[in-house]
């Protein structure tokens, strides 16, 4: 395979001016759904050099990454190899037939403890908490969320096989 730089196609330009005061880009990083189809999601980063970005936002679908990592990026296999962790978790909450009046409670509570949203789709929240907060206080937190109807999962706390990745401790 071939190798080639970013396009316009595959990236917002990271030029710092009045519009894009931090040169944000959009990486694209390769996803894969458990039926095999692939897609690339454009995560909000930032070039630290020609290869290296720092990820400003937790990605929605891409595993292994949170907001404020260091990251070396892959262009032809369009992935990312963590440098240095930025301390903090990323987590998915998918949700269907949830009251929007619920979600945004939830977003509420989310933020009370030290969390923020990193991104929404109709049915997906974005969080990122900085790991400092404590997994108890995350997992209180998502306990509080209705049973039904809602599915989520750390984005950057276990690998492909489950395993817990132990960078925080």
């Amino acid at each position: 395979m071939e190798s080639r730089a970013l396009s316009e196609e595959d990236a917002v330009p990271d030029i710092g001016d009045s519009t894009n005061p931090v040169g944000l880009i959009g990486l694209p990083l390769r996803v894969e759904s458990q039926d095999g189809a692939a897609a690339d999601e454009m995560v909000a980063a930032t070039r630290l050099a020609e290869t290296r970005y720092l990820v400003r936002l937790s990605p929605g679908f891409y595993r292994g990454i949170a907001a404020g990592d260091e990251v070396e990026y892959d262009q032809i296999t369009k992935s990312a190899t963590v440098i240095t962790r930025g301390g903090n978790v990323a987590i998915q909450v998918f949700h269907e037939g949830i009251p929007g009046e619920v979600i945004d409670s939830f977003k509420k509570r989310v933020a009370g403890i030290g969390g923020r949203v990193d991104g929404e789709l109709d049915s997906l929240v974005v969080l990122t908490f900085p790991v400092g907060i404590g997994f108890p206080a995350i997992e209180s937190i998502m306990a509080a969320l209705p049973e039904r109807g809602i599915e989520w999962e750390y984005g950057n706390v276990y690998d492909q096989n489950g395993e817990p990745l132990g960078w925080w401790e």
